[in-house]
């Protein structure tokens, strides 16, 4: 009898395109959820908590809003420790999140464009949903009690596309500052921290060296005081964009120790 030739059928090996490399990536960066996702908006919710009630005892205490300034709760500053966060979130992605790509063989490349699409989607859904709640703001008249928490310093004033414009714009500086300074620490460890820290502490300083004494502390402040939101907002993003570009330069070479 002939032996009876069998052939295997090989299954074609699936390349994922670009797209689908920077999507596979981000989903990386949601396998556990909470850090970005859930405990952002925990600690929001319960900052928000407690200016409320610190609020309703000033009004208690001063027996009625009508005892009050007009702008006695116009100028909460809580809303602001996100933006804060979302640096931490940048300085994380690089710092933790990186080696663990790696591993996985994620190119350099495609971690961090990837990343930066994480980032642009959690500064729109953000962005978005602080601007829904500053809407709510302003339909309850600032809770009762004409209190500006995620709008302060004036935003209140502002259409709600200034509003959501500001957060966008900030939150995306944010992630890109951390991923950037974490970036030197991925690349060249304590070293590379020491150096940078210091060159920022001498252009800082020598910034406020040339400001006054070229007596311009006067114009810098008419720059920002005459400047719309809208125009400062969107003159972030060439510095965000520089910053990101530092970034990519700085993890593209970097090794995950």
């Amino acid at each position: 009898m002939n032996p009876v030739a069998h052939t295997e059928q090989v299954a074609p090996i699936h390349v994922p395109s670009p797209a689908q490399r920077l999507f596979n990536v981000s989903r990386l960066h949601v396998a556990n959820p909470y850090p970005t996702l859930v405990v952002p908006w925990a600690i929001t919710a319960v900052i928000f908590g407690l200016n409320i009630a610190i609020a309703q005892m000033v009004v208690s205490a001063a027996g009625g809003t009508s005892n009050l300034d007009a702008d006695a709760f116009q100028y909460n500053g809580g809303i602001t420790w996100i933006v804060v966060f979302m640096l931490v979130v940048g300085v994380q992605a690089m710092s933790l999140t990186f080696p663990f790509a790696l591993g996985f063989g994620v190119t350099r490349k495609d971690f961090y464009w990837g990343s930066t699409l994480y980032f642009v989607g959690l500064s729109v859904l953000y962005a978005t949903g602080l601007t829904l709640l500053s809407w709510l703001e302003r339909a309850t008249d600032g809770w009762g009690i004409d209190m500006a928490f995620f709008q302060p310093w004036g935003l209140m004033e502002n259409p709600l596309s200034t509003v959501w414009l500001l957060y966008a714009t900030s939150l995306l500086g944010a992630f890109f500052v951390g991923a950037a300074t974490s970036a030197v620490w991925v690349r060249w460890r304590a070293i590379g921290m020491y150096v940078f820290f210091s060159a920022l502490a001498i252009i800082v300083v020598g910034a406020g060296w040339l400001i006054t004494s070229t007596n311009s502390w006067a114009k810098v402040g008419e720059f920002f005081t005459s400047t719309s939101i809208e125009a400062l907002a969107l003159w972030s993003l060439p510095f965000t964009g520089i910053v990101a570009l530092v970034g990519y330069t700085l993890i593209r070479r970097a090794t995950s120790r």
